[in-house]
């Protein structure tokens, strides 16, 4: 099925909508959380983030993914939507029980002190993160684009406005910030449950070969995952063990601004996984995945080289102890910059089925962000922690390509070279001086290198303002 330029981009759009309004309401919550709240205390919130990170990559088996995968290739919906979600669901139920049962020792290692009701949290928000997750997936999977949004903007105004009321009234400590993401997360779930509840009422439906199946494509993505996470959390994992909890909140909050940017890695992947797939089972040519990767790859280098022209300013609503987060924003950029662009990329190792390259990449990775750390933390900090991620973010992206065009089709790659060097540059620079003039002949120059994406721009502001509708392959090369 070809989509016309104009429905692709307002679906585009559509799925924006919420990641983007959502992050504004983070942007607006940091300096109000930061006004109330120590840079260590922000610390310890942020160590249970990473739990129930570890936790959600533990209990999804790598079967979230596969329900994507298989979605498209399988007439009954509903059976893969049961097969994906049983064993993470019971597994989540195994999981809440154990970390409940051994919450001293988790308690301490986690936040140096023994906390129950942090535990208590944590664990049952595993089980609602399964709800959560595959609610969302059918929701996405769908192109349900509207509904998506509505419910990422609803979870976080409910954080934003339950967070406001706890700081201000009951409680300036991690743990008020805990109770604003869990109650948040709560209610959204059950909205979410009943919004979907026809699927949800058909889990039992077990069908031994499609697990099979699942568990070929989703297990080898387990050990990958837990070794990304190993590598995309090595950096706070070292302030904590070789600095402070401070530093570790300084760092929490440069990547409250790093998030800008990951909004649209998460509104790209979110739309774009599924179209990918659904272009895939449909044979769509080739030069229509190429057009989309120059396109991202092109304007995540304007909101990279944005991002960093205003850093200041925007570290300078947060002020006080943390107006240092502000050198290490640059290189952390490299995060959601690589990895949006390496989803277009390295879509080659999931339509071949080949997610144990996935290990492989993230046993490289991780190896090069442990050494960086190693040598960069104990000597500047969160700075060294944030040029070891960006150098690591960089290697995984050009790993990935690498492997996805040998096992796909031979793409072009200039593009991405040039795009790299100039974003190194644009990074190096910005930690010795800010400069807005240079900034602007940085952005003439991304232009320069990627007059392809910006005539197809163009194309498409065209298209969008005009009635007729046109196929994205009928777009000049």
């Amino acid at each position: 099925m070809e989509d016309s330029l104009k429905r692709l981009v307002s679906r585009f759009f559509s799925f924006s909508l919420g990641p983007s309004i959502a992050a504004l309401i983070g942007l607006i919550i940091v300096p109000i959380t930061t006004y109330f709240v120590s840079p260590s205390e922000f610390g310890k919130a942020s160590m249970y983030t990473l739990a129930y990170t570890i936790g959600s990559i533990f209990i999804y088996f790598g079967l979230d993914q596969s329900f994507l995968r298989e979605y498209h290739s399988n007439p009954d919906k509903r059976k893969v939507f049961a097969n994906a979600v049983i064993l993470p669901l019971t597994f989540s139920v195994v999981l809440c029980v154990t970390l409940l049962f051994f919450y001293k020792e988790i308690s301490m290692l986690l936040f140096g002190e023994i906390n129950f009701i942090a535990i208590f949290y944590l664990s049952f928000s595993l089980i609602l993160a399964i709800v959560n997750r595959f609610s969302l997936l059918k929701i996405r999977i769908q192109e349900k684009a509207k509904l998506y949004s509505a419910y990422t903007i609803l979870i976080k105004l409910l954080e934003a406005i339950i967070l406001i009321i706890i700081l201000f009234y009951y409680d300036k400590s991690f743990i008020g910030i805990i109770k604003a993401t869990f109650f948040s997360l709560l209610v959204v779930t059950l909205i979410q449950f009943l919004s979907t509840f026809k699927d949800w009422k058909s889990i039992f439906q077990i069908d031994k070969v499609l697990i099979k199946k699942l568990l070929a494509f989703g297990l080898p993505l387990v050990p990958a995952t837990i070794i990304i996470w190993v590598f995309s959390s090595m950096d706070r994992l070292a302030l904590k063990y070789w600095s402070t909890f401070t530093e570790l909140g300084i760092y929490a909050v440069a990547f409250k601004i790093v998030a800008i940017l990951a909004i649209f890695k998460q509104a790209f992947a979110t739309f774009w996984i599924p179209t990918a797939y659904r272009w895939y089972e449909n044979k769509v040519s080739n030069n229509k995945f190429e057009k989309v990767g120059q396109l991202v790859a092109f304007y995540m280098g304007l909101i990279f080289i944005g991002i960093i022209s205003f850093k200041d300013l925007i570290i300078q609503i947060l002020g006080g102890p943390y107006s240092v987060a502000a050198l290490s924003v640059p290189f952390l950029l490299f995060s959601p910059l690589m990895y949006t662009m390496s989803e277009c990329t390295s879509l080659g190792i999931a339509f071949k089925r080949k997610t144990n390259y996935n290990i492989l990449i993230s046993v490289a990775v991780a190896i090069l962000n442990l050494f960086g750390n190693f040598l960069l933390v104990p000597k500047y900090g969160a700075l060294g922690a944030s040029i070891s991620t960006g150098v690591s973010y960089i290697a995984f992206f050009w790993l990935r390509t690498m492997i996805s065009r040998r096992l796909w089709h031979k793409f072009q790659i200039k593009i991405y070279i040039y795009n790299t060097v100039l974003m190194i540059v644009v990074a190096s620079v910005s930690l010795l001086f800010d400069s807005l003039i240079l900034n602007l002949l940085f952005i003439l120059l991304l232009c320069l290198l990627n007059i392809k994406a910006l005539k197809y721009s163009v194309t498409i502001i065209k298209t969008i303002f005009n009635r007729k509708e046109i196929k994205i392959n009928s777009i000049s090369r």
